[in-house]
Parts: structure tokens; sequence; C-alpha cells
């Protein structure tokens, strides 16, 4: 550890270990006190994410080691976490960094050709928003919103869109329209929370929802960071997962996700009929690259089985993705606008959707008391 940081908060798990938060002026780390041998480790919050994980400790005799489980640790991390948002002013920066990041995230997509709209290219299906100038009329058009609209939502959206004109179709002019505070106050769990989450998340150096960020959240402690670019390739992967948690998010309530030793054998023990396989390169759905098998169910069910082809430290053997035909089929529907249906993305943004939804209930285990009550 280097002596010149500074511990702002601490505490004692028992007479063993402690537990305390290190910084030096950029995001913190967790350090783990071996009261024992008078000795700390130093690490990034990020390795709390392993609900699984065990930490050992050497003990007072040789060969001795002494176990923690993450659970014996939460309430621990949990206060210590609450210390520190104090005493590192964290709360004002929170307040400072989450509105950067909305504007980024809702940045929208400009489409100005209608043939486009037909198949749009990846990056602007990875959107929140269109900015559709498509129309007759040079420089007018509508920001739409490119995930379904709940009942409640629909009330703040007259005619189903937002009028551009005289061509202000940036995400400042969305803004100015109120519409993402009026969503916020319909939805708060869609829109207020998550990103409250994800903003905590990686101002404490968590992982970017499975990928490392940690270089990218020292530099959010630095006052010379006052925009975050789309298309940082540093953020591009959490972004595009957070468009694909918000845009599906009543889908997710019917998609069941576990692991699997086989998942061909136990789909088809179940009586599941294989249909069609696709390959999906590394980066797309993990780390690695993987073999995804449509299953068909006799109950008007459908289940995805997804075989890794490498080694991934992610999980254990294969993983299976069940849910109603009716929730995939209007899956390829909401991540269309209209457009042509694409397996290869839908499957992307569902196994995007739930990997994070499972990252943020973990991270929210952590940092409750730091993103309020909604």
């Amino acid at each position: 550890m280097d002596d010149k940081g500074e511990i702002l908060s601490s505490c004692d798990v028992d007479d063993n270990i402690g537990l305390q938060i290190w910084t030096k002026g950029f995001s913190p780390r967790l350090v783990i006190f071996n009261k024992i041998q008078n000795s700390k480790k130093m690490i990034r919050f990020s390795w709390l994410e392993n609900l699984d994980r065990k930490l050992s400790i050497k003990g007072k005799k040789r060969g001795e080691s002494i176990e923690y489980s993450l659970a014996d640790l939460l309430p621990h991390v949990q206060r210590i976490i609450s210390e520190y948002a104090v005493y590192a002013s964290f709360q004002p920066r929170l307040w400072k960094f989450v509105p950067m990041l909305e504007k980024t995230l809702h940045t929208p997509a400009i489409v100005s050709e209608k043939s486009e709209l037909s198949l749009l290219p990846e990056d602007k299906r990875s959107c929140l928003w269109v900015a559709d100038i498509t129309g007759e009329i040079k420089g007018e058009g509508s920001f739409r919103p490119f995930f379904p609209l709940s009942e409640k939502e629909k009330s703040v959206f007259p005619g189903g869109g937002l009028p551009i004109v005289e061509n202000k179709r940036g995400v400042d002019d969305l803004l100015k329209t109120g519409i993402i505070r009026k969503l916020e106050i319909q939805a708060p769990l869609r829109w207020h929370k998550p990103m409250r989450v994800m903003g905590a998340a990686m101002l404490l150096a968590f992982s970017f929802c499975d990928a490392d960020g940690s270089e990218f959240a020292d530099e959010f402690w630095s006052d010379e960071v006052h925009s975050i670019k789309i298309d940082d390739a540093r953020l591009l992967g959490l972004g595009r997962k957070f468009v694909a948690y918000v845009r599906h998010l009543e889908a997710l309530k019917e998609i069941d996700m576990r692991f699997s030793a086989d998942s061909d054998k136990e789909l088809m023990g179940a009586n599941y009929t294989r249909k069609r396989r696709f390959e999906f390169q590394d980066g797309t759905i993990g780390d690695v690259a993987y073999s995804v098998t449509f299953f068909d169910g006799e109950d008007g069910t459908m289940a995805l089985g997804c075989k890794p082809r490498a080694a991934t430290s992610r999980h254990k053997g294969e993983l299976i993705y069940s849910m109603p035909a009716s929730v995939y089929a209007q899956a390829l529907i909401d991540d269309s606008l209209g457009g042509s249906a694409d397996d290869y993305f839908t499957v992307t943004q569902l196994v995007s959707a739930k990997s994070f939804e499972k990252w943020s209930n973990v991270i929210v285990t952590y940092i409750s008391s730091l993103i309020g009550a909604v």
C-alpha cells in the first residue's frame, strides 16, 4: 500500500480482520487488514461481485487459515462504504456524475434516410432514442423512443414522439423537452434507480458489468473530465447493456437464466426440440465465443442453450435462458424499430439485459445507502 494515501473509513469484522477504504484522490480501494499478521492487502471493489468467493487469511499457527464468506463481510462493507461516502463528499460527486452519464446514454441516433430505418446498424440499434428526420421537410422530424412504452409512459408522449424543428436533433435538444424527468417520475425503477446504481458503481470502481473499468473510474475523480462520449470504447459495453436492460425490463421478469452442465441434454430431456444454432463471436454475449442453440418447448415456451467455445471465468459450464415464446417474439419487434427482425441482435440484447440485471442486483447489496429510496 502507498503510505501517502488516506484511510477514510474502517471497521473491525472480528479479532482477526478489519476492513478499510483507502484512497489517494482517485477511486477507492478496499483494504483487508489481517490483525493477526499485522498485514494489509488492497483490492478493488469489483472483487466483491462474485458472491461465491471466499476470503482466506493466515492464522497464528503455521499453515493455519481462517475463512470468511462474502455474506460474513457484507454488513461491514456496507458500513464503511456509507462512512466513506460522507468523508469523501461522494454524494455531491455522484449528483454531478449521473447527469453526465445520463446525457451520454440518452444521445439519440440520427437517421436521415428512410432506407436506413428498415435495418439500422448496430450502433444505432443500441441507442434509446432515434432522431428521425427522414421526412420531406429538411431539418424537421421527431425524437422516437427506441423502447416499448408502459401505459404510464405513454401519457407523457403525445403522438408517440417529440417534434424536431430547425434541425435541433442532439441530446441537449432532447433533454430540453423535459422528457427524461417525466419518464423518471412515471417509472423511477426503470429510469432513475439503474442510472444511479451504475453511476455509483463506476465511481467506486466496481466492474463495468463484468468488464474492467478501473482506469476509467480513476479519471472520473479528476475535475478534468467534463463529458463522456457515447462511443467511448471504455463505456461502450456497459452502456449497451444498460440500454438492453431498459428496453427489455418487462421481458426480464419472464426470462429465467440458469447454469447447466450440458444444456442440450438437459433441454431435450425436458421435451424441448432443437431448432437452429447460431455462432456468436468473442465479446458479443460474453468474453469468449459461444454457440447458441434455439429450442422450442411443448407449452409455448422456448429456450436458448449457450455453450462457451473456450474457458471463461464468468460462469461454470453452460447457460440456459428460458422464456415464453411470445416474449422472445416481442423482443424481436422491440429491437427492430419497425424494421427487419434480427435474431443475432436480440439474443445479444436479452443476454446483456439479464447480465446487467444480475450485476445491478449485486451492486445494490453493497451501496443501497448511497442511491436512496426509489
